[in-house]
């Protein structure tokens, strides 16, 4: 009987697939999603950290990128870890054990502060000319009134 070899996967590769899985179960990025795997009795087992998204808060809808029908947070968590588990096992091969998700906070998504997003100072992209703010006298455009 010949061998004919043998393939590994390394625990990186295996964190990595599993919270990209996640990220993508959540609907959040990628760098929102953390993962510590574990043997879990002969089961691949892992404990996953998503940072959630805050919903905008003045206009409708859901914060994670589902549909408002999908259900509380809680429901929705499950709904991700059920997918954790099933194409967590699809893509590794290997059998998944406990999967426990931590939800770890929230973050605002990124926008500028400013409405239109230009700089202090200087020229607005679309905008007119701006000068920054000068303090003291300015005598080129001012002349002094004598008594006559």
């Amino acid at each position: 009987m010949t061998r004919r070899g043998y393939n590994r996967i390394s625990p990186a590769a295996l964190r990595h697939t599993l919270e990209t899985v996640a990220a993508d179960a959540f609907g959040v990025p990628g760098k929102n999603v953390e993962a510590d795997l574990r043997d879990d009795g002969g089961t691949l087992g892992a404990a996953i950290s998503v940072m959630l998204p805050l919903p905008p808060l003045l206009q409708p809808g859901p914060g994670m990128g589902t549909s408002p029908a999908a259900g509380t947070l809680f429901e929705q968590t499950r709904a991700a870890r059920d997918t954790i588990l099933r194409r967590g096992a699809d893509l590794s091969g290997l059998l998944m054990g406990t999967v426990d998700i931590t939800l770890t906070g929230a973050r605002q998504p990124h926008r500028t502060s400013r409405v239109d997003g230009g700089p202090q100072t200087g020229a607005r992209p679309g905008g007119p000319q701006t000068e920054p703010h000068q303090t003291g006298p300015h005598h080129e455009h001012h002349q002094e009134r004598r008594p006559a």
